[in-house]
């Protein structure tokens, strides 16, 4: 999943109120884990409306490593979290998203989008098929959560009821040993396919789980009732293998699993052709070609595009950042980066970002310019980092 927000460096801490905090304070949502954000010394930054940590203590690297090896935990209760429910929702929804609900098993969980009819992007989002009731449930990005309801509410009739649930703290438990910190609060847990959830108990709570998240690794996220969040992320803290961690270490990750972020990656100027995330697009629904912005689709994957996304791997120790053009040989442009960073896994820089369709071959070279030099690197393809998704018992 993936998510918007801005990344100003503006600290939030209470230790660092500045003035410029002050006069954002009356802006900024807090979610209901601020207070182990700040007891935990998290370095809080206003992303997306809201205020979250960008790291902790022990920094970026340190936290996006411990997810590699151990597990770590965030808060993502930022996202948006809508329930939808009325008779035959499942057909009308196929009207909005370009996913086969027929296709789909009772408690499984689809990656897709919104769209808009020119086959761009209005959002990117995950949908939960319900087990037992006649509903869906979707978590969408942050920035979008308005636009996503006016959308859907514009092409649902008035028999359907849109929720958006505001009183759920949402986590994300992500790392190779996360169904084991799970399996000792849920019975169970262990056995969810990747990509599907269900509905959980622990302390006459419910809880929402599902599995699936934004790291690359296997994991978990967990919607919880308010009153209860706090509680229950204090619980999980106390197993020493499990640390939180902030933006900083989820967007590392997320880039070095190739997956797109809402606002840099994918945006409305952006079809899911290009982004390279139209394996997500149900071919039967492609076929029958009846869901908002099918013709544009139809039209990209028959003729082709003019720009697709890569992934990039700068030469040397500097960084190509957001915005970075690329050019050919000759200094010709021929794309743009739409994300970049270090790879704390890889130990190098990776970006990336859209290049003329027409200049992309695996392994060629091309140059970025970095702060008026000009920067070698190589086309590759994703993700930069295997995926360890759990795909069940070996």
């Amino acid at each position: 999943m993936t998510e918007e927000g801005s990344w100003k460096q503006l600290i939030c801490h209470e230790d660092y109120m500045s003035e410029a905090y002050w006069g954002l304070e009356q802006d900024l949502k807090k979610t209901p884990l601020f207070d182990i954000h700040n007891n935990y010394r998290g370095k809080l930054v206003p992303f997306a409306g809201y205020c979250l940590p960008m790291q902790y203590e022990n920094g970026i690297i340190a936290e996006h490593n411990h997810t590699r090896k151990n597990v770590s935990l965030f808060d993502v209760s930022h996202m948006g979290q809508i329930k939808i429910t009325g008779s035959m929702i499942y057909d009308a929804l196929e009207r909005i998203l370009p996913i086969s609900f027929s296709e789909m098993f009772p408690g499984q969980i689809k990656y897709t989008q919104l769209l808009n009819e020119e086959g761009k992007i209005i959002d990117d989002l995950m949908v939960y098929k319900s087990i037992n009731e006649d509903y869906v449930w979707l978590v969408v990005n942050a920035d979008c959560k308005e636009k996503d309801i006016n959308h859907i509410r514009a092409n649902l009739n008035r028999n359907y009821k849109i929720e958006l649930i505001q009183d759920r703290a949402l986590v994300a438990l992500q790392g190779p040993k996360a169904s084991d910190i799970l399996s000792h609060y849920f019975s169970n847990i262990r056995d969810i396919p990747f990509m599907s959830g269900d509905w959980f108990s622990h302390n006459n709570e419910e809880f929402f789980i599902s599995r699936c998240g934004y790291t690359g690794e296997d994991g978990y996220e967990l919607s919880i009732k308010d009153g209860y969040s706090e509680t229950f992320v204090k619980e999980i803290l106390k197993n020493k293998e499990v640390r939180l961690a902030g933006l900083g270490a989820r967007n590392s990750l997320r880039m070095e699993a190739g997956l797109c972020l809402y606002g840099n990656d994918i945006s409305i100027d952006i079809s899911p052709v290009e982004a390279g995330i139209d394996w997500s697009i149900s071919k039967n629904r492609i076929k029958n070609s009846d869901f908002i912005g099918h013709e544009s689709i139809k039209k990209d994957l028959n003729l082709g595009v003019e720009k697709r996304l890569v992934g990039l791997k700068p030469l040397g120790k500097l960084p190509a950042r957001e915005g970075t053009l690329i050019f050919d040989l000759n200094k010709n442009q021929i794309g743009k980066i739409t994300s970049g960073g270090y790879s704390p896994t890889l130990k190098e820089p990776i970006a990336m970002g859209y290049i003329s369709e027409k200049k992309i071959k695996e392994g060629k070279e091309v140059l970025l310019n970095v702060r008026e030099n000009w920067i070698p690197a190589k086309i590759t393809t994703l993700p930069f980092v295997k995926h360890n998704y759990y795909r069940g018992k070996k």
